[in-house]
Formats: structure tokens, sequence, C-alpha cells
């Protein structure tokens, strides 16, 4: 399914929790683990590290840190391979993208917070970045969520206007169980329940659910915890959008953007 995975790390706490969910994707694709950190600079100078050291010192903390995190995959399946890349950049996110695609990478997994002693009320700039232009799908987790061990069970929201089906498509392939849902008013509802049942006639297992309308993200969050789903599933065509963002703020399941 997965060819190479691509995960970013600054070997922070919340680098480390999503580790673990890439390992486990990796080692059920037979996926390559590329593990990318960014060594920051000055906007104003890219040239100029932002907290500048002897190169040796970098490259002995990315060493060591690299130890440790294979040492973690090693516990939780010998067979994933890792391979590191160091690159240094003003801007994280961009560089994080433009390193997916240099690597031909297939999905990012990614923290969805800044570390902050508030952090799982926004979405990291660094993550958000990555977001703006995904070069591939992106599995976002937000800090301290229940860990899950698969994506068996995954909720697809759809809506009338929608041209594109990528995140469903993807939930296809993953999902032993795809939960389409679609937020509608009474006036719209026989409507549909006809766009969902077009869509899940083409997808084994599918289950098929109108919610009323009024607030739609609040909606997808709330018929996510009621149906206990692994991961929700998005489709990206621009910049997140606020919602897209509150979903990611507040979903206590992992979120994979698709563009």
């Amino acid at each position: 399914m997965f060819s190479r995975i691509l995960i970013p790390t600054d070997f922070s706490t919340a680098s480390e929790w999503v580790f673990d969910d890439a390992v486990r994707l990796a080692g059920t694709s037979g996926a390559e683990l590329i593990i990318v950190h960014v060594r920051m600079t000055r906007t104003s100078n890219p040239e100029e590290l932002r907290f500048p050291a002897d190169p040796s010192l970098y490259e002995y903390a990315e060493q060591q840190e690299l130890a440790r995190l294979r040492e973690r995959v090693r516990r939780a399946n010998a067979s994933v391979s890792t391979r590191l890349i160091v690159r240094q950049a003003p801007d994280p996110g961009a560089e994080i993208a433009k390193t997916a695609v240099d690597e031909n990478a297939d999905l990012i997994v990614i923290a969805t917070h800044a570390r902050h002693h508030v952090a799982h009320l926004f979405v990291g700039s660094t993550t958000v970045s990555v977001l703006e232009h995904p070069p591939c799908p992106v599995l976002a987790i937000r800090y301290g969520i229940r860990k899950r061990g698969s994506l068996r069970r995954v909720v697809v929201p759809v809506h009338f206007a929608q041209t594109s089906r990528t995140a469903l498509s993807l939930a296809a392939r993953v999902a032993e169980e795809t939960h389409l849902i679609t937020i509608s008013d009474e006036e719209q509802t026989a409507r549909a329940e006809t766009l969902l049942e077009e869509l899940a006639s083409t997808i084994p297992n599918a289950k098929k659910t109108v919610l009323p309308g009024g607030d739609a993200d609040k909606e997808i969050l709330r018929y996510s915890a009621r149906v206990d789903a692994d991961a929700i599933f998005l489709n990206a065509v621009r910049k997140p959008t606020e919602g897209k963002l509150d979903i990611l703020r507040r979903a206590a399941v992992p979120v994979m953007i698709v563009p």
C-alpha cells in the first residue's frame, strides 16, 4: 500500500508520539521509513543556522537520536528499514514537503501540534505549512490521543459539491469498514441518500449515514466518536480551511489529509 513513509522529527515528545504509528504502518505495508530532520536557519539568511553550533555537534546529536529511534523500530518490527535525511531551511514545513517530493514518498506521518503546554488546542505552524501544499497523503496525529492498532474503521465525509474522491479511494484501499457520511438539511435528505448509495456501491463494507445539517465539523467529530472510528479521511484541494484545522485540533483519532 505504501512504499516510502516520511516522518519529520525534531526529536521532541510530540515527534516520538507519532513515531510508533509510522513504524506500524511501515511494517504492515513493507515500506521504508524515511526520518527527516530539518535544521532551522534564519529567514534573512537561509545559510545561517538559527541556533549556531559546530556541525559536528548537530551530527552527533542526530546520530544519537537516530540510533535511539532505530532501537524503537527494532523492538516494534525489526524488518522495517530506516533512513535519516538532514536538511537545512528557514521553513521546516516547506522543506518537509520538498523532501517528500524528492524522495517520492507516498505518505507523511506528522504530529499536529507545536510544543506548548496547551498544544492540543492548536495546530503547529510546521504541520500547517506541510498541509498547505501536501505532495502526498498526510496522516496528522494529535498528541495524547488513544493509540490505535490499525486504520480498520475509517470515516469519510462527502458533500454534493465535492469533485475529488481521493480520500474515499484511499479509505477503500486501507480500511476494512468505510463510513460514508453526509451533512444535510431535511430538504436535501433524499439527494444525500442517493449520493451515498452511489458511492457505497463501489466500496466493500461501506456504511452510509446522513447527519443533520448544522455545524458540520462538530457532527463529523461526534459521529467518529460514536462509531469508535480509527481515523477520519479528508480531501484537500487547497490550503486547509478553518473547519479542517478545527477537526485536526479536536479529533480524538488520526486525520488523513488526502490531496
